[in-house]
């Protein structure tokens, strides 16, 4: 076998124990035509290099990774871009361009929201990477980004929200407790350009994705705050296509969507107040679509204050409403919601 051949036959292994396929040395041989002995050799080959670790049990190998971290004093550096160009950078440097440019982007807006809204004074970076993806965390050792949010509502609207409510408010983009400097669309828009992403701050946690918030209220409360990104290292997304998506080229960002279990914290939503507090997240759009994954039923309430603010304050918002269930796609209808999109896939 030639060595790229052998190369693509040991990510295709490496790939199997990731995904915790049990059977991954016949799915190998099957792919790739090779004997059980041939797998073996490979799974050696990765031991040695230090990719491969033997744990037992079920899946009796674990995916390891190449670690690197650098720590920024704050007092001392506040520029994203040269931490990039120096730290990050090198460590992308084989992988595709597209991949590249889209860790640029990630990198230097979470790090500036770390340098310039999170008031710490050192903030750790630490770059995980093997043959299949990277990971890069992001800590900080400042106020804690929902805790920043809770501060910033209060001293506008006299109220000070729950930090999930203040998570929420993270969840269509534009959001910004500077407006004038930010227009707060680094958060939403990382978080499309990545596989998975996660912020957490005390024991708040923001992702897009219901398969990451599997361990949410779970764990040690983190004053500052984390942000986990991983991208799979042969993505094909685009920077420029993911913009697109939500980007019009003469007014900016005008198309959102909102995953609606994460938004209310794995709720269903039932009341007027909530109905409020979704559609006013959307003031600033033209599109919205909004996803009912994991949302079986919606209380009347809700629906009725909804459809009523809808037609008599957002007349020109056009809504797609995607995955909703037959019930919830049902009391939308009664409730008199037409002119939008219902999507099922």
């Amino acid at each position: 076998m030639k060595k790229e051949q052998r190369l693509e036959a040991e990510k295709f292994l490496l790939q199997q124990i990731s995904d915790e396929n049990p059977d991954f040395v016949d799915a190998t041989m099957a792919a790739f035509s090779v004997s059980r002995s041939t797998v073996y050799n490979y799974i050696n080959t990765l031991q040695k290099n230090g990719e491969l670790e033997r744990v037992g049990g079920s899946m009796p190998y674990r995916v390891l990774y190449e670690t690197s971290r650098f720590t920024v004093d704050t007092s001392r550096e506040s520029s994203e871009d040269r931490m990039f160009s120096r730290d990050i950078a090198p460590l992308l440097s084989e992988l595709p361009i597209n991949v590249q440019k889209i860790w640029r982007y990630a990198f230097t807006a979470m790090m500036n929201n770390a340098l310039e809204h999170a008031h710490a004074s050192a903030i750790v970076c630490v770059v995980n990477r093997n043959r299949l993806c990277t990971i890069i965390g992001i800590l900080d050792n400042g106020v804690g980004i929902f805790r920043r949010i809770q501060q910033d509502q209060k001293d506008r609207n006299g109220e000070m929200p729950t930090a999930a409510e203040a998570a929420s408010l993270l969840y269509a983009g534009g959001y910004s407790s500077e407006p004038k400097s930010h227009a707060g669309e680094g958060i939403f828009f990382t978080s499309r350009l990545m596989d998975h992403f996660v912020i957490r701050s005390d024991m708040q946690l923001f992702t897009p994705n219901e398969a990451d918030a599997d361990d949410e209220n779970s764990g040690e409360r983190f004053r500052g705050t984390a942000v986990q990104m991983a991208l799979d290292n042969d993505s094909t997304r685009e920077l420029s296509q993911v913009m697109a998506n939500y980007l019009d080229p003469e007014n900016g960002f005008v198309r959102t969507e909102i995953p609606v279990a994460r938004f209310f914290g794995g709720d269903f939503p039932v009341s007027r107040s909530e109905a409020r507090r979704l559609l006013s997240v959307l003031d600033s759009f033209r599109e919205a679509e909004l996803d009912f994954s994991g949302i079986e039923e919606v209380g009347r309430d809700f629906v009725h204050e909804f459809v009523a603010l809808l037609d008599s304050e957002y007349p020109l918002l056009h809504l797609t409403i995607r995955k909703a269930s037959p019930l919830v796609a049902n009391a939308f209808r009664r409730a008199g919601l037409g002119g939008c999109d219902y999507i099922n896939k």
